[in-house]
């Protein structure tokens, strides 16, 4: 789905009135808003706009046409993570990039049907990060599994198998 009809069916398919009820929710004319949707004249959409479209009615409909786009996907993050203060979830983080990254290499690598050494030199490091973003997200894990223990007052007694 292109990005634009995305917009349309955000706007369209409003629970609460249509395009016409989210642009007023959006403080916006809900005429102007319309003509941007529908395309109508010269009107055109803003990117500030298609965001407070997705933040408004919930829809990500226009995030996913734009990731899709751009040959990316989107992955939710948890309820209330404060990305910046919790180690595991910056942990996380980096390992889904280095995953992202692995990834892209991957398909490149396969896309003409072989693999040069160069090709492969770059699978073979984005795989050494990777490993290495995934003992990171480990130790951090186990950090917080310590942590945890102790504030509950259970001495730490190894892993479950």
């Amino acid at each position: 789905m292109s990005v634009l009809d995305a917009a349309y069916n955000v706007g369209e398919d409003y629970k609460d009135g249509g395009t016409a009820g989210l642009a007023r929710r959006m403080d916006r004319n809900p005429t102007t808003l319309s003509h941007e949707l529908r395309r109508t004249g010269t009107a055109k959409l803003g990117l500030q706009d298609a965001v407070k479209m997705t933040v408004m009615s919930g829809d990500l409909r226009i995030l996913h046409a734009f990731a899709g786009k751009c040959g990316q996907m989107c992955v939710p993050l948890p309820e209330g993570a404060d990305m910046d203060a919790d180690d595991c979830m910056r942990r996380l983080s980096a390992a889904n990039s280095a995953f992202g990254r692995v990834a892209a290499e991957t398909c490149d690598a396969l896309a003409d049907g072989t693999i040069t050494a160069n090709e492969a030199a770059r699978y073979r490091r984005g795989m050494g990060e990777l490993v290495t973003a995934m003992h990171a997200l480990d130790a951090a894990l186990h950090a917080r599994q310590v942590a945890s223990s102790a504030a509950a007052g259970f001495p730490e007694i190894g892993g479950a198998a």
